[in-house]
């Protein structure tokens, strides 16, 4: 949920660094609910990484807020999927009260046991026999050179999602005022008078 959520608020970022035109063109409404939602989500896994009631209140908090940003933003292109994403980490997390993470997964991506640091994290835990809809859990491996991670379907959603939604306000094109045409015959106007007087003049 952090990763995410600091991968979207980056990715938003990078836009508005950029001109915020892509975003001004999307009308992309209520950024701030996405920063906050990061905040807390940051803010708690620092000041408080090993209570699971202060870690469980954050992150109802922050989905909260997530909830409310994708509300006001459903009609962008990418949005559902975003929304679907998280639904499906939700789901898992709430069935198991953690986010279950296949340790063969995270091997594939380059990560041991000990690199998960599950003992430590209170939202996360082992993914086991028991465990409910194991498959929407973290088992997908990402092999990045810099930091292996091992992601969820629904982060994979989230991140196509937030692409799509920067991908097509990168391609609309701008808005332009049409021009009217009472102003273009307005504007031609003086001409055509002038004209006719110089010709009436020619006569006389």
């Amino acid at each position: 949920m952090i990763l995410v959520l600091v991968v979207a608020v980056l990715a938003l970022a990078v836009a508005a660094a950029a001109g915020g035109e892509s975003l001004a063109r999307l009308h992309v409404r209520a950024v701030r609910l996405l920063v906050l939602a990061a905040a807390v989500q940051v803010g708690t896994a620092v000041l408080a990484p090993h209570s699971v009631s202060i870690r469980a209140i954050g992150l109802l908090l922050a989905a909260t807020l997530v909830a409310l940003f994708l509300w006001g933003n459903w009609h962008l292109p990418g949005i559902p999927l975003v929304a679907i994403g998280l639904l499906l980490n939700g789901v898992v997390v709430c069935l198991n009260q953690a986010m279950p993470v296949s340790v063969d997964a995270a091997a594939r991506a380059g990560l041991d046991r000990a690199d998960l640091r599950l003992a430590d994290d209170p939202l996360h835990e082992e993914s086991g026999p028991d465990t409910r809809l194991s498959a929407l859990g973290d088992t997908i491996p990402v092999v990045l050179p810099w930091r292996p991670q091992v992601v969820s379907p629904g982060d994979v959603l989230v991140a196509s999602g937030t692409g799509l939604l920067l991908a097509v306000g990168q391609l609309r094109p701008r808005r332009r005022r049409p021009v009217r045409a009472w102003s273009a015959q307005r504007a031609e106007r003086p001409s055509v008078l002038v004209s006719e007087s110089t010709t009436r003049g020619s006569y006389s």
